[in-house]
Parts: structure tokens; C-alpha cells; sequence
């Protein structure tokens, strides 16, 4: 199939492009896939405001190419030309868009207890159902980035469209608040008008930038990021917080020895089965495979170096320690760690690929380890891929799109590592 294609470039990188040569035997890939009549044809609808959904480099490049009949002659022209440095640079380097940010929009009436830990969340207005899951676990302070599209803004929509968006993120907000027990704080960035934008590029999702904007508007001293879509285990802040000696340790080892706790991710795959809220219920669900690992199936090295087997068994922190990981560089979980210790995401990463592997990469540069979290999880219900993952792993890859990612990762690497 055409999945097992994209996995086999995957592959051909050892999981990340690390180095030029790297990334020029995976164009080679491409080239000898496109020799072979490999459809590289993408066939979602264009994003308003663009003819083309793909993105294809340099105006001289494009035009250069844009005489060939079809779309994988096109996009082998356009790989064969990048046959030095300067070209990849040319063709492929990006920048962080000017997104219009508003900044702790809606705030919790109650302060955040001094002994607690943020939540850093992001996600879009269409998934406030999700985020509300998310709201009802989490019994401490929560730190929401919401990414508004340009219809659902003043600048793309309109007044009315703009007032629709504040008040189903006031409603939200209230419901919440009503609740009692999560100390919600939204932010909300604005999508880059398709009509101004450099490149259909920088019109992707921005979820690097809604990680950073979620964790600047957090004022815990420790935070745990994860997505939209990832619901706590019941309790999860409580077993976090209750102990000030614990707690005090925690913050210790994360701030003076560098440490992070992976956060056990999984996905659930029976759709008519609630989201676990226990580790018992995960337990019980393990067996048939209706909780499974997230991304097993299409990056296990993602989240799989945490031993399930020894979490079912690890009740707690030991010195504030948890359970030492040995993992390797594809490793990418959710963390745990000291806000004012840990870098900040790449914005230059959008859509679909290797934004939380490059944070990662950033952690092991300045030598952070990485450490169980016993007990608690995070949980999603498994979904169809996202547009971007669809360009990135469908049927038809957009290996355009897939190869910027890879260069950019590359060059990424090399800025860390210098």
C-alpha cells in the first residue's frame, strides 16, 4: 500500500533525518519511487485561498517544473533539482508566521494553590468536547491554547463570526468555572489569512506555537504538556500535589537534575467503551487490545520505551525518582518537568511531524533524563488521522511536504547539536 511506502522512507531515515547524506538517500527514495509510477497525487480539497494544496518551492523552481502533465512528474522535477545545500535552503527553510495571539483571554476566578502543577493544552474550537473531558479530570490549573481558524476570527469572519467564537470559548469557560475544580485559563491564536500568507506552509496548524502560548500563560512551577485529544486519569493532580514532600522533590530533581517524567500515553480503540479513568480499567482493557499504547501502529518508538508492564506495578515515587528510562532518539512522550527548566517548542514546526521529536532531541541536548511517571496516564479515543497526517502517511503522500519536514528536522538537529 501506499502507507507502507511512506513508512519505507521513514524507515530509510532510521526515524529522523539526521544529517545531509541522510536526507539526500531519502530523495533518492523518491525519485526511484516516482521512476517506478508511484502516485504521488494528493487528493484532499485545496485550502481556501490557495489553487494548489501542495506547496512546491521557489517561484523559478515551480516554473521550471510546472510543464510536466502530471503531478509525480512534477514533484520528481522539483526533488531532482534540490542537488545541493543552497537549493534545500532555498526551497525548503522556514519561519514563524506573525499569528495575532490573545494572551489569558478567559482566566480562572480562584488562584492556583502554590503547591500545584499546569496542564498545558492545545487544540481548535471543534474539539471543545474533548478539551471539556479534559477540564473534568484535571483538578488544578489548566493552561489552554485554542487555535480559532480565519473564518472563525474578525480579520476572516467578521464581527458576528469573531463574537460567535468568544462566546462559545465563554461558555466553555464558564461551564467549566461552574465546576469547581479545574482553574481554566484559555488563550486563543488567530490562523494566518490564507490570502496574506508567504506559502500554504505557514497556513498549517501551528502546534508548536499553541504549545508555547499554552505554556506562557502558566505560572506553575512544574507543567505537564499534552494535546487535545489526551484525557488525565481520575486523580492525576492530587497524586502530584498532596504530598509536600514528594511535590518538593519533584520540583528538586526537575529543576536541579534536569529530569522529566514520561507520561504513560495511550489510545482507546473500542469505540463504544468509555475513556478510562483508572489504571485498573486500563488493565482490564490491555488484553483484547481495546487500550493500546498510542501511535503503536504507526510509531511505536513514539511512546513504547515506557514499560507498561512495570507502571501497572509502580504505585509511586521513589525520592521523587520514579522508575530511570532508557530510551532511543524517536522517543517523544508527554512530560513532566520544571516550566522555567524546559526550552521552548519550534514554531517553525506546523501541521504534522516531528514537532515534539524535536523538542525531544532539544531535552537530550542539554541533558535531561527521562523517568517514569507511575500510576496515572493520559488517555484518547482513537480518531481519523488529521488532514497534515493524511498528506504526511496517507494513501498518497504529499512528498513535498513530507521532505521539507524531514530537512527541517535536519537542520534543526544541526542548530541543537552546534
Amino acid at each position: 500500500s501506499d502507507l507502507r511506502v511512506g513508512l519505507f522512507l521513514w524507515a530509510s531515515l532510521g526515524g529522523d533525518a539526521c544529517c545531509h547524506v541522510e536526507l539526500m538517500r531519502a530523495l533518492l527514495v523518491v525519485l526511484l519511487l516516482a521512476a517506478l509510477g508511484h502516485p504521488f497525487a494528493f487528493k484532499s480539497a485545496p485550502i481556501e485561498g490557495f489553487a494548489d494544496h501542495r506547496w512546491e518551492g521557489g517561484d523559478g523552481i515551480r516554473g521550471e517544473c510546472a510543464a510536466h502533465p502530471s503531478q509525480s512528474e512534477r514533484e520528481q522535477c522539483f526533488l531532482g533539482s534540490l542537488d545541493s545545500e543552497e537549493k534545500l535552503a532555498e526551497a525548503f527553510a522556514a519561519g514563524v508566521p506573525e499569528y495575532r495571539v490573545h494572551h489569558s483571554m478567559f482566566v480562572p476566578s480562584k488562584r492556583a494553590p502554590d503547591r500545584s502543577v499546569a496542564l498545558c493544552s492545545q487544540g481548535s474550537i471543534d474539539r471543545l468536547d474533548r478539551l471539556e473531558l479534559q477540564a473534568e479530570r484535571w483538578h488544578g490549573p489548566l493552561s489552554l491554547a485554542v487555535y480559532a481558524k480565519h473564518q472563525e476570527t474578525m480579520g476572516g469572519g467578521g464581527e458576528a463570526a469573531w463574537n460567535r467564537t468568544v462566546e462559545m470559548l465563554s461558555d466553555f469557560h464558564k461551564r467549566v468555572e461552574d465546576k469547581g475544580e479545574c482553574l481554566l485559563t484559555i488563550s486563543v491564536l488567530e490562523a494566518v489569512d490564507p490570502a496574506s500568507a508567504k506559502e500554504e506552509f505557514d497556513t498549517l496548524y501551528p502546534i508548536n506555537s499553541l504549545r508555547n502560548v499554552a505554556v506562557r500563560n502558566a505560572h506553575s512551577p512544574l507543567i505537564m504538556v499534552v494535546d487535545a485529544d489526551f484525557a488525565p486519569s481520575e486523580g492525576f493532580h492530587e497524586f502530584l500535589t498532596s504530598d509536600p514532600v514528594i511535590y518538593a522533590s519533584l520540583l528538586h530533581h526537575a529543576s536541579a537534575s534536569r529530569r522529566v517524567w514520561a507520561l504513560v500515553s495511550l489510545e482507546l480503540h473500542a469505540g463504544h467503551l468509555p475513556i478510562p479513568s483508572t489504571r485498573a480499567e486500563v488493565a482490564a482493557l490491555l488484553p483484547n487490545r481495546s487500550v493500546v499504547v498510542a501511535e503503536a501502529y504507526l510509531n511505536p518508538a513514539a511512546h513504547e520505551p515506557v514499560d507498561i508492564d512495570h507502571w501497572l506495578r509502580a504505585d509511586g515515587f521513589a525520592d521523587g525518582g520514579g522508575a530511570p528510562l532508557t530510551e532511543d532518539a524517536a522517543f517523544e512522550p508527554f512530560v513532566l518537568g520544571a516550566r522555567e527548566a524546559l526550552p521552548d517548542y519550534d514554531e517553525r514546526f506546523r501541521g504534522y511531524g516531528f514537532d515534539k521529536t524535536a523538542h525531544a532531541r532539544h531535552l537530550r541536548s542539554l541533558g535531561f533524563s527521562y523517568w517514569l511517571l507511575p500510576r496515572h496516564f493520559a488517555v484518547a479515543r482513537y480518531h481519523h488521522p488529521t488532514p497534515t497526517a493524511v498528506r504526511m502517511f496517507g494513501e498518497d503522500p504529499d512528498m513535498l511536504l513530507r521532505t521539507r519536514m524531514e530537512w527541517l528536522f535536519d537542520q534543526v538537529s544541526s542548530d541543537i547539536d552546534a
